[in-house]
């Protein structure tokens, strides 16, 4: 009962309210039954219509799946907002983990180097001794001898076709000139030595016919301060074959204690990785603004064939961030359950339809014209401002080695808001568009292909070609040498140019002949790199979700049930602990991750069905039989009282049209009120009988 007479006045008021809400909900659902009619069949035609388009896109659909990088990104929406300020806090976390990923990329590239190979760390390789190549240098040896790379092979975009005076050049090599310098980590220095630089200079004019230890005095060392190799640039391969190859001679490597020679394809891998950097944050910076902006390739005036060979990159690599690592048994409950990460990628994987060639075609258009593509606003096209873009990532180049990491990121970070900083976009951008948001989540869903992009540089690949042929059976290899040269030509023919490609296994004309040809390790290094950003993503979501749960559980600790809910609580808090220190590691896995993400949200909801000791004296509980029990009616009029207590409408609309909310808060009560009569059950066990219980 009301305390005062205030309180009394306010209750009744309340109740007359409920009650005329009430009544108005009964009165629209009756005219709601009456007025149904054929609603629903005359819809039947768009469900149809909407239903055949599903069906002829499924395939498409199990092809390019939503990734786990959209459901961490939309599940973090629900929980931080989707406004500009979240995005841009998500943004600042995953560029601050790029910056870092560098170590981690090591030690994948390393793995995955090996694994592609086809051998063990432990497999060897016969090398050239050092007096053999001091006493005849590569120019004077036959031209039969050495490993010959097609420089397409290893330069599938091209990029060294750019000379290290033009723009995209300061932008894309590394800072310092190479040489035998001691400043280099070959020669006992601390700066990663610059071979990109060294195989765009190796090319030139000025380096015809001579090798690498010609140019620098010396030859290429290992970290461990071991020779590795020596190198030339050819136009005619051991075969006579026309074209651009880099020849190579790996150097026997000797045990140092004693001297005995051990050619070790694990050490020579790891000893070379060691010596250079794989990428860096501008490498990083140019991929992502060229992936958001093509504002690199517009500068540069790359034609019309490669900006096709990078979309169509592009495209199968995204497929590639689609691939779930779960097992059969885990993920097959629906005809459209996600495939495992190789079952069923072949060749059909990575075919292009008329869709994705238009995509291709009208990216390619905006790039050459210098303009952006907004799809969530009509498609609206804005101007690139491609010089100021690139001065700022040349800048970056000369500062970057100095820069801390807070201070890359920030660079970077002003370098990306640049893109939509452009003055003419402000007379053409719509009211409903907000550029900068739309910018900055392109920038986190792109972020992983921009490092894979970055890694697959020559520098980086140097190693895997190289020792192809001491891993491949002698035949194979020598096949594929012979029809390197000849393979554009034949390919232009039509189909036989395929086949012949298909049988040389290391022939790669372009980045998507390197992604069908290297599949496994395309899919396996570009979703570790992608484990690395659900990482950073998965933890922000981690700490939201123990943050909402723990407001849950606050509010049940302010009830009368407080004491019970307290030991929930620390209990709630030991398991999240728990799954802190445990971890998450198998982020490749879909469902795995969904799973997980459940169990913290359910984490509050297991709180909750613990039962309280039954509190209430005996004497009140022999009353209870004159409760009139429970009513849906009664329950609908006390959700109106509460509703309108917090200031929520519930009446007739201003159009004078039903309350809809109103009407269903009524058939949810209604709804569980059957459920109950229909299906309730009651188990009770009385303490004391049976032999259970204290004796009284």
């Amino acid at each position: 009962m009301p305390l005062d007479i205030t309180s009394a006045e306010q209750s009744i008021q309340s109740k007359i309210d409920a009650y005329k809400t009430y009544r108005e909900i009964v009165v629209a659902q009756k005219k709601l039954l009456k007025e149904q009619g054929n609603s629903i069949s005359a819809a039947n035609s768009q469900i149809t219509s909407q239903l055949n388009k599903i069906q002829e896109l499924q395939k498409r659909f199990q092809r390019d799946p939503p990734n786990s990088m959209d459901n961490l990104l939309n599940f973090l929406g629900l929980t931080q907002g989707t406004g500009g300020a979240t995005v841009k806090y998500l943004r600042t976390k995953i560029l601050e983990a790029a910056t870092q990923i560098e170590p981690t990329l090591v030690g994948i590239l390393k793995e995955e180097t090996i694994k592609a190979l086809g051998c063990s760390v432990e497999q060897t390789y016969i090398g050239v001794s050092l007096e053999s190549l001091n006493l005849t240098p590569i120019p004077l040896r036959p031209q039969a001898e050495g490993i010959y790379i097609p420089v397409n092979s290893l330069d599938f975009f091209s990029s060294l076709k750019q000379s290290p005076q033009t723009n995209f050049g300061k932008v894309y090599y590394e800072k310092e000139d190479p040489s035998g310098d001691p400043i280099f980590v070959p020669y006992g220095g601390k700066v990663p030595f610059p071979m990109n630089k060294q195989l765009f200079d190796l090319m030139t004019q000025d380096n015809e016919g001579r090798s690498y230890s010609q140019i620098n005095g010396k030859y290429y060392l290992g970290k461990s301060e071991q020779p590795l190799y020596d190198l030339q640039y050819t136009n005619v391969n051991s075969f006579g074959v026309t074209g651009d190859y880099l020849r190579v001679f790996l150097i026997e490597r000797k045990d140092e204690e004693t001297g005995e020679i051990i050619n070790n394809v694990g050490q020579f891998i790891s000893d070379y990785y060691s010596t250079i950097k794989l990428v860096d944050t501008v490498d990083i910076g140019a991929q992502i603004v060229n992936l958001i902006s093509g504002a690199i390739s517009n500068d540069a005036q790359i034609g019309v064939g490669p900006l096709e060979n990078q979309s169509k990159f592009s495209l199968i690599a995204q497929r590639i961030l689609g691939l779930c690592f779960d097992d059969r048994a885990e993920i097959d409950v629906s005809g459209i359950s996600k495939i495992a990460e190789l079952d069923g990628v072949d060749n059909s994987f990575f075919e292009l339809n008329e869709i994705d060639l238009r995509n291709i075609e009208v990216e390619i258009s905006n790039v050459q014209n210098g303009v952006m593509e907004f799809e969530d606003c009509g498609n609206i096209r804005l101007p690139v401002d491609s010089t100021v873009l690139m001065d700022e990532l040349i800048n970056f180049r000369d500062s970057e080695s100095g820069d801390t990491i807070e201070r890359q990121v920030e660079v970077l970070s002003e370098i990306i808001d640049s893109i939509s900083d452009n003055p003419r976009w402000s007379l053409d951008i719509p009211i409903n568009l907000n550029v900068k948001l739309s910018i900055d989540k392109n920038v986190i869903k792109k972020i992983p292909l921009a490092i894979f992009a970055a890694v697959l540089t020559p520098k980086n690949l140097l190693p895997l070609y190289t020792l192809l042929s001491v891993v491949e059976s002698g035949a194979t290899f020598t096949y594929n040498q012979v029809v390197t040269g000849v393979n554009q030509d034949i390919a232009e023919v039509g189909n036989l140019g395929a086949n012949v490609g298909a049988q040389g296994s290391n022939i790669i004309n372009n980045s998507e002949d390197f992604l069908k040809k290297y599949r496994t390790f395309c899919i396996e290094v570009l979703s570790r790199i992608n484990v690395e950003f659900l990482k950073v993503l998965y933890e922000i979501l981690k700490k939201d979700i123990i943050n909402l749960t723990g407001l849950i559980l606050k509010d049940l600790i302010d009830s009368k049930l407080k004491k019970k809910y307290t030991i929930i609580n620390s209990l709630v808090a030991v398991a999240l602990a728990v799954s802190a220190l445990v971890g998450f590691l198998e982020f490749r896995k879909c469902k795995s991750l969904m799973d997980n993400i459940l169990y913290l949200l359910n984490l509050a909801n297991k709180g909750l069905n613990r039962k309280p000791k039954n509190e209430i004296p005996l004497p009140l509980l022999l009353l209870s039989g004159g409760l009139p029990g429970y009513s849906p009616e009664r329950a609908t009029i006390n959700a109106f009282e509460l509703l309108q207590s917090v200031g929520i409408p519930t009446g007739t609309l201003p159009d004078g049209s039903p309350n809809l909310m109103g009407l269903y808060t009524k058939l949810t009560n209604q709804a569980v009120d059957k459920e109950e009569s229909e299906n309730g059950k009651v188990e009770i066990a009385v303490a004391g009988l049976f032999g259970l219980g204290k004796k009284l």
